[in-house]
C-alpha cells in the first residue's frame, strides 16, 4: 500500500473511533443500569483502551520524537510556547468579542465540558489534560501531515477540523459558528508548531498545558 494511501486510510480510521469508541460497547449492554459512578468509569475504560489503540498504532512515531524532543528540549519548548501562546492570544480575544456579542454566553462545548469537570473532576482531568491532546494530536496532527505534503494546506486543513469539530459537535445555532474563530485559531497554532518541529511532543505538551491551565482557573475561580 502507498504511503499517502496507507495513511488516509489509518487516519480515517481514527477519526471515526475518536467519536464511535466509545458508542461500540453499548451494543452489548443498557448504560441507562448504571449511576454516575459507573457511567464514569464506563468512559474511563472507553479512554483508556482508545488511547492504548492509537499509541499503539503510532508507538514509532511516539518514542522517535520523544527522545528528539528532550535531546534538544529548550528549543523545542521555546518554539512550541511560542505559537501555543500566539494561538492563545487569538483565541482569548476573539472569544471576549464573542461574548459581547452572545450577551454573555459561551460555547455549548465549553459549558458541557465544565459540568463535567463539577460532576467528576478527576476523570475529566484525566480526559481533558492527557486522554485528549494525545489522541487529538496523533489524528489532527501527525494524521493529517502524512496525508497533506503541503505545508498551507496541511495547516488550515488540520486547524480548521480541529476547530469545527469541537463547535459541531455541540452546535446549537447558526450564531455559535462564531466559536470556530477562536477554536480554529489555536487548531491552527498547533498544526504550524508541528510543521515548524516536526514533532508530535511539541504540540502534545503544549495541548496538555493549555488544557490543564483551564481545568486549574475552572477550580480556582469557577471561570
Amino acid at each position: 500500500m502507498k504511503p499517502r494511501i496507507k495513511a488516509i486510510t489509518k487516519t480515517g480510521i481514527f477519526f471515526i473511533l475518536l467519536f464511535l469508541w466509545s458508542y461500540i460497547p453499548i451494543i452489548f449492554f443498557d448504560l441507562n443500569k448504571l449511576d454516575i459512578t459507573g457511567r464514569v468509569i464506563y468512559s474511563l475504560v472507553c479512554d483508556i483502551t482508545f488511547l492504548i489503540l492509537i499509541i499503539s498504532a503510532y508507538r514509532k512515531t511516539l518514542i522517535k520524537d520523544f527522545k528528539d524532543f528532550f535531546s534538544d528540549f529548550l528549543n523545542n519548548i521555546e518554539i512550541s510556547f511560542k505559537y501555543w501562546f500566539a494561538g492563545f492570544c487569538i483565541m482569548i480575544v476573539s472569544n471576549l468579542i464573542i461574548t459581547v456579542i452572545m450577551q454573555g454566553g459561551m460555547a455549548t462545548n465549553e459549558e458541557q465540558v465544565r459540568t463535567l469537570i463539577g460532576i467528576a473532576p478527576l476523570y475529566m482531568f484525566f480526559d481533558v489534560a492527557i486522554y485528549a491532546p494525545f489522541t487529538e494530536e496523533l489524528i489532527f496532527r501527525k494524521g493529517f501531515r502524512d496525508i497533506f505534503k503541503n505545508k498551507w494546506v496541511f495547516i488550515i486543513a488540520s486547524g480548521l477540523t480541529f476547530g469545527t469539530l469541537h463547535v459541531l459537535s455541540s452546535l446549537t445555532s447558526a450564531s455559535a459558528l462564531l466559536y470556530l474563530i477562536p477554536y480554529c485559531s489555536l487548531g491552527i497554532a498547533f498544526a504550524y508548531s508541528y510543521y515548524k518541529t516536526n514533532n508530535i511532543f511539541s504540540t502534545i505538551s503544549m495541548h496538555m498545558l493549555h488544557n490543564s491551565l483551564a481545568i486549574i482557573l475552572y477550580f480556582i475561580g469557577g471561570v
